[in-house]
């Protein structure tokens, strides 16, 4: 038996695509990526589709990629982990995963990122991928709508004033249907002129439906928790979490500021978990891994080579080989690959184990 389901998270593994630790099959689904050309590590992404009663497998029959914010970094404090686009503040953690860069330390004032995030709750957000760009790609800019004003075609987003008399709409959204409090993503071709942001298209954000039951799985940043019933806020969904499984830490361990991936079931707007795991815990860290699944493709050396495309380095000190060793990688090997950290667009591999 299987249920229809919604997913909203991070990608973290492939061997069809694996999200927030469900492996959802693609073999027959919409994939659309925009300003990228695959769906890769660390991507934000919403996914429907039908998942088993394990709450661990499923079938998505859509998953779109959108990212969250690009442009020039206008702040930068590395020692704190934090910068700034367009006065928004964004935070990394051990789980971000660069492309093109090394890491935050590499980042400076004037380099233009696009950045895939999670919403903190409060305003800011936390970075699940960053990537170089070049300049003069069109802007982006995500959040909660607010002080709609219809008559003059204009709202606020990041305490930027948005102007949307111009702009196109994605999907299902119209200009009618804007209301404070949802989530869109806005692009511009220039940045603010005279203290106003042109939009030149808006899309709806990310969002769970609230009506209806069905299976639903989030990754997100914990906000408005409450000791006394064990529920919260996860991507601007209701969740309990009393009677959940809670994995990867101490239940003692999750608050505001942890990221924490969930799955259940919708009912009455509320999202009751089933399942809870820890990702990460500020100051403290947290078990993230990645994973790939599949066989091994332009092998060059242990320190160079692919699974499902990704570019893995399985070189590093203290590697697992599991049923085989270093020597058997070769093209066309099935492997599955898991890591803590991908950088510069890299999976550093801790376990390789050989189907």
């Amino acid at each position: 038996m299987t249920a229809s389901a919604v997913g909203i998270g991070v990608a973290d593994g492939f061997g069809s695509v694996i999200v927030n630790g469900v492996r959802f099959a693609t073999d027959t689904a919409q994939i659309t990526t925009e300003d990228s050309d695959a769906l890769r590590l660390g991507m934000t992404a919403l996914i429907s589709g039908s998942i088993r009663p394990d709450l661990a497998t499923g079938v998505a029959t859509s998953v779109l990629s959108v990212p969250e914010f690009r442009g020039p970094v206008t702040a930068l404090n590395v020692a704190a982990g934090e910068f700034e686009i367009w006065g928004n503040r964004i935070a990394v953690d051990t789980t971000t995963v660069y492309d093109g860069l090394a890491g935050l330390s590499s980042v400076a004032v004037g380099t233009t990122l696009q950045i895939y995030a999670l919403p903190v709750g409060d305003g800011r957000w936390r970075a699940s991928r960053v990537e170089r760009k070049d300049p003069g790609m069109p802007l982006i800019m995500a959040g909660a709508i607010e002080q709609l004003d219809g008559a003059s075609r204009t709202f606020r987003l990041g305490g930027h004033l948005v102007s949307y008399a111009a702009a196109s709409f994605k999907g299902t959204l119209l200009g009618t249907s804007l209301a404070n409090g949802m989530v869109v993503y806005v692009r511009a071709m220039a940045p603010p002129v005279d203290g106003v942001l042109n939009a030149q298209q808006i899309r709806r954000g990310h969002t769970l439906p609230t009506a209806g039951s069905f299976a639903a799985n989030l990754l997100g940043i914990v906000s408005n928790f409450s000791h006394l019933n064990a529920e919260f806020s996860l991507y601007g969904t209701r969740v309990n979490a009393a009677s959940a499984l809670i994995t990867g830490g101490p239940a003692t361990a999750i608050g505001n500021g942890v990221k924490l991936e969930v799955a259940g079931t919708m009912s009455g707007g509320v999202l009751v978990a089933q399942r809870a795991r820890i990702r990460h815990v500020p100051g403290t860290g947290g078990p993230a891994t990645f994973e790939l699944i599949g066989a091994i493709g332009q092998y060059r050396s242990i320190h160079d080579f692919r699974v499902n495309g990704q570019p893995v380095n399985a070189s590093g000190e203290g590697v697992v080989f599991a049923n085989g060793t270093a020597k058997g990688l070769r093209n066309g090997v099935r492997v599955t690959v898991r890591g803590r950290q991908v950088v510069s667009g890299v999976l550093q591999a801790t376990e390789v184990q050989f189907e």
